[in-house]
């Protein structure tokens, strides 16, 4: 379909007209360019007289949150962000469109209007006031009619221009808070400087734990990007340097794994997928001994005795486990994908599993650094010959089971279709046959 601007009629269309569309695109402009996308959440903290900080989720606990601009800007809901400060008093003029903040502690005053990029700030005991230019204009929420103005705004009654400052992912990372869910932080301090973002596990209404739900079947490097993604810690780094570092020996199932220099992620597969309590900011040695702890109470001595009575090592059932929770989609076909496991390694054929190459390429290749193929041919099911050099997951029980107790067939193949069920036979066919 062809396009049309109307600068290509500019000729047929009259003066009085062109600055009508023209004002149209101005206050468009305005009110109208926001990315209010889900993950671009920021939250608040602020500070009382005392020094102590509270933290709050307005999306939560107002359904009014900040609002990013296109050009990046980030825009507060001025009413219910003064809320927050009992020394800051709001008030708002409906008729103007014009709304009035004061701070009753240091006497400061700042008056913003709709759709104007500047305020007016008013010094205390001052009934002059003077200009300041703002980064974007205030606005009307077309969301939830709120009075949006820039964050920088409030500084001009905070305890000093820098009063007001605004925390980036890395800078959330590194103290502990959630960015699963916030994407920055905006500290106000109406009684003084704002120098550094405190510890999350000094700030009211966040607490010193987190829960964290590992899904059956996540990657070591999906586990590791979530945990700081949660503030359990501040960088994946540390996590891979303890993993392959730390002497967890102390684990019987962590000291049976043998050593194998082709073997991407040592613990892949002993991070047992459940829901787990950690302090903010723990330890790296710590948080993989909670997951290796608990391995070891999910993992039975009746499931080391089935495993050895199938002639394997519980490393080598995690790793068939693992692939099972890779393959199927569902518990209901996990038995017979085990089966077709068992027998395609008892007559000598390579696995041939597709979730092998989507593991070496989606979680190895971007999380290790030098030869980034080094281990192709180790995971790879079309290239090795028998299983890989360790699991592809952390497999939760359902898989586990399979892997222990797979199903009596003579299945050697097996593919899905567009509706997600499975077909099993012992030759090969071609799925455009079976549609």
């Amino acid at each position: 379909m062809e396009e049309r601007i109307f600068g290509i009629y500019m000729k047929k269309i009259s003066l009085s007209v062109i600055m009508i569309v023209l004002l149209v695109l101005f206050f468009t402009g305005i009110t109208g360019n926001l990315v209010q996308a889900e993950g671009i959440n920021y939250a608040i903290l602020t500070v009382d007289k005392n020094g102590a900080y509270t933290f709050w989720d307005l999306e939560n606990k107002s359904g009014t949150g900040p609002e990013i601009t296109e050009s990046g800007s980030i825009m507060i809901p001025l009413k219910d962000v003064c809320t927050l400060m009992p020394d800051l008093k709001f008030n708002y003029n409906a008729k103007s469109k014009t709304a009035t903040v004061a701070n009753l502690y240091n006497g400061r005053k700042v008056v913003l209007k709709s759709n104007e990029n500047k305020c007016t700030y008013y010094a205390p005991g001052s009934k002059k006031g003077v200009k300041k230019a703002l980064p974007y204009a205030s606005y009307i929420s077309a969301e939830n009619k709120a009075f949006m103005v820039h964050m920088s705004a409030l500084k001009w009654v905070m305890g000093n221009a820098k009063g007001v400052k605004s925390f980036k992912i890395a800078d959330l990372q590194a103290a502990g808070y959630d960015t699963l869910n916030h994407k920055g932080i905006i500290l106000y301090n109406p009684y003084g400087e704002v120098s550094a973002l405190p510890l999350a596990s000094k700030v009211s209404n966040l607490g010193r734990t987190v829960k964290v739900t590992i899904p059956e079947g996540y990657s070591v490097s999906q586990i590791f990007d979530l945990l700081v993604k949660k503030g359990v810690s501040s960088s994946t780094k540390e996590l891979y340097e303890i993993m392959d570092s730390y002497d967890f020996s102390y684990y019987p199932l962590a000291e049976s794994i043998e050593a194998n220099v082709n073997r991407a992620f040592l613990l892949e597969g002993y991070l047992y997928p459940d829901t787990y309590e950690f302090y903010r900011l723990s330890k790296p040695q710590d948080v993989i001994g909670k997951f290796l702890k608990n391995s070891e109470a999910k993992i039975t001595e009746e499931d080391r005795e089935k495993a050895e009575s199938l002639g394997f090592s519980i490393d080598q059932i995690l790793t068939i486990a693992s692939l099972i929770e890779k393959e199927a989609g569902k518990k209901q076909w996990m038995g017979d994908i085990s089966s077709v496991i068992y027998n395609r390694l008892n007559k000598g054929m390579k696995l041939q599993l597709d979730a092998s190459i989507f593991y070496v390429e989606r979680y190895i290749k971007p999380y290790i650094e030098g030869d980034v193929n080094r281990y192709n041919s180790f995971y790879n099911t079309y290239k090795c010959s028998e299983l890989p050099a360790g699991p592809i997951c952390n497999p939760g029980r359902n898989a586990i089971n399979a892997a222990l107790n797979p199903n009596e067939t003579n299945y050697l193949f097996f593919y899905s279709d567009e509706q997600g069920m499975y077909h099993f036979s012992e030759e090969l066919v071609s799925q455009k046959t079976q549609n």
